[in-house]
């Protein structure tokens, strides 16, 4: 009985000092996300990247390396683009590169694994969103399939004060919602192989075969879901068990990048071959950056990841600013899990005398930005007065005048969702 206390001690202990390592870098990095998502306007992007040639593929790379989307939340933005007239390679060059990477990751790489990696870590996310981009529009065909435009409501000005709001109010809780499962999950399994898998297990058994080793990281990484933050304890966690840097590497990028769930709504956007071209693609791009990365780390003095040297974190202020990181990520889970507000009043389905009340379901909604995206779809038609997402149920409630419900699920589907 002793013995399980004091692995569940030592577990405590463990989680608690991945805090201390993240907090800092993870509250600059949400700071900058909500200031990022305020003061950039996403129509910009729209018009930049919908031809076929080389700059528009390096303009939608660069456009996605800095926001902090997941490899679910970005898929309802990709579809965005696609419709607005981005091409298939632009379109797979922002999914590739997006999740790999984000301003909140690349801070808590630096802190976590040092310079390197958070050099060398969005530099792999942009050649390999440049690359993948020109070989989809060398290799496959490019149609659309637009929907008519819609007339859409204005949108109105805000001053800098409400805007600001608006970004900590994303930066802080609609971010933090939408990666505190993975990022929870991400601290749980790195506490875990820290303390319960054997130090000389990895060493004894895959470190002769460096090639194993990135062929294990690629095939772990593809099917689970894990965003470019939650993966970094993990990757630290590995390579304190002795998986080289490079092959620790090929999950920071195929991780974030992939997932069962995504895999399934990519297909339906761009197709089944454009999908397995994206497969190929990270999975090439993630091996040659891992031996990359193996081969400079050979011709540099040693790195280590921070974690490693066991720092003293016990400061004060190193103590503030966990526990603020923790009630930011407490707050989050339960916006994240609590049923939507009752916003409408009425029957699900019916008329008043001249006001419509329609409800429908939607699947495929995994955060914050996939709720963002089917509120944006529905309330850019002029009918439409008020409308209600939830996130948990999946439950759309509208309500307005001559609703034209069949264009609303055409334009949500076209998105990667499906209606039930």
């Amino acid at each position: 009985m002793k013995i399980i206390f004091d692995y569940c001690f030592i577990f405590v202990q463990e989680i608690w000092s991945l805090c201390l390592e993240m907090s800092p870098y993870l509250l600059l990095g949400m700071l900058v996300s909500g200031l990022i998502f305020v003061f950039i306007d996403s129509s910009i992007i729209h018009k930049q990247i919908g031809d076929k040639d080389y700059i528009s593929i390096l303009k939608s790379t660069l456009f996605g390396i800095p926001l902090p989307l997941c490899s679910c939340g970005v898929i309802p933005v990709a579809a965005t683009l696609r419709e607005s007239g981005a091409s298939k390679g632009s379109t797979v060059s922002f999914l590739v590169s997006t999740p790999q990477t984000g301003v909140d990751s690349i801070f808590l790489t630096y802190g976590m694994l040092g310079p390197v990696f958070a050099l060398f870590r969005p530099l792999a996310a942009l050649f390999s969103g440049v690359f993948s981009g020109i070989v989809i529009n060398n290799l496959d065909e490019d149609e659309h399939h637009h929907l008519p435009d819609r007339e859409t409501k204005e949108e109105e000005d805000h001053s800098l004060i409400v805007r600001l709001k608006h970004g900590f109010n994303y930066g802080f809780i609609s971010l933090p919602a939408d990666i505190i499962v993975p990022l929870i999950q991400g601290i749980v399994v790195a506490a875990g192989i820290s303390v319960f898998i054997p130090p000389d297990l990895i060493a004894n058994h895959f470190a002769s075969n460096i090639y194993l080793q990135y062929s294990m990281m690629l095939a772990i990484s593809i099917p689970i879901y894990v965003c470019a933050t939650a993966s970094i304890p993990i990757a630290v966690a590995l390579m304190v068990k002795g998986i080289s840097p490079g092959a620790a590497f090929v999950f920071l990028m195929a991780g974030p990048a992939t997932n069962a769930s995504s895999i399934a709504v990519i297909k339906n956007i761009l197709g089944k071959q454009t999908l397995y071209y994206y497969l190929g693609l990270i999975g090439v791009t993630a091996v040659i950056f891992g031996v990359l990365l193996d081969l400079i780390i050979l011709m540099i003095p040693p790195i280590a990841p921070s974690i490693l040297h066991h720092h003293d974190h016990s400061g004060s202020l190193r103590v503030i600013l966990t526990i603020l990181f923790i009630m930011v990520l407490a707050n989050a889970y339960f916006s994240r899990f609590r049923k939507g507000d009752e916003v409408l009043v009425g029957d699900s389905i019916g008329s008043g005398d001249s006001l419509q009340y329609l409800e429908m379901t939607v699947e495929g909604m995994t955060c914050g930005h996939c709720k963002e995206s089917v509120e944006n779809v529905v309330n850019s038609f002029s009918g439409v007065e008020e409308a209600s997402v939830d996130l948990t149920s999946g439950k759309v409630i509208m309500t307005g005048i001559d609703i034209e419900i069949e264009l609303i699920k055409e334009k949500i589907i076209s998105r990667g969702f499906s209606i039930k």
